[in-house]
């Protein structure tokens, strides 16, 4: 493994960090990769490769979020942690909810969260049509079309919150947004380029307000 990759990548990032936060880090990969040949949790077998895709892709989005000034986050189909736990441990003074419906997904969370001591984090066990709460910020990844999904997030949003969405390419957020508007009468949604160290991939960010 590149010790280098997640100090450098958060350099390049502006994001602020630690020797608690790289440990936490190290364990967390340390528990991906104990978990995953039998959970199934990520696609990748290689470290390095799992910290670029995975660590660092979600906490690129992170200086926006922030920005944002949230109390209170939901990560829907949270799965193995991505944003969600990536987020917390580098906003540890931000509640986050991890909505994830998948028992054996469920069991690794709560395990990551006990292992890395995340005393910011907890875990809604259901579909996110039956959590009751609002948040500031509802963020998820890898999830489906926002077209698809917006009434149920637009139910978990606060007065004055945002959906904050990650996405690929910029002209793939911005054809979801287009039949998300034509649907749904939908002004407002905000499309931002993410540069992601170490990956040559095209990422965004779909915000909606």
């Amino acid at each position: 493994m590149d010790k280098s990759l997640l100090p450098e990548a958060f350099d390049r990032l502006k994001i602020g960090y630690d020797d608690a936060v790289l440990s936490r880090f190290d364990a967390y990969l340390g528990e991906i990769m104990l978990f995953n040949p039998t959970y199934k949790l990520v696609a990748q077998e290689d470290e390095d490769e799992i910290i670029i895709r995975h660590f660092i892709d979600s906490a690129a989005a992170m200086p926006y979020i922030a920005s944002l000034g949230p109390k209170t986050i939901a990560d829907l189909g949270s799965g193995a942690g991505f944003p969600g736990v990536v987020l917390a441990i580098l906003m540890p003074d931000t509640e986050f909810t991890l909505v994830e419906r998948m028992s054996r997904r469920v069991s690794f969370l709560r395990n990551v969260i006990a292992r890395l001591a995340l005393d910011n984090v907890e875990i809604a066990d259901c579909d996110a049509k039956r959590v009751a709460k609002t948040f500031d910020v509802v963020t998820a990844r890898a999830y489906h079309p926002v077209y698809d999904c917006f009434d149920e997030m637009e139910r978990l949003v606060a007065d004055n919150g945002h959906i904050v969405l990650y996405k690929g390419p910029e002209k793939n957020a911005k054809s979801e947004a287009e039949v998300l508007e034509r649907s749904k009468k939908i002004d407002g949604c905000k499309i931002l380029r993410l540069q992601v160290p170490f990956l040559d991939e095209a990422r965004s960010l779909l915000v909606l307000r």
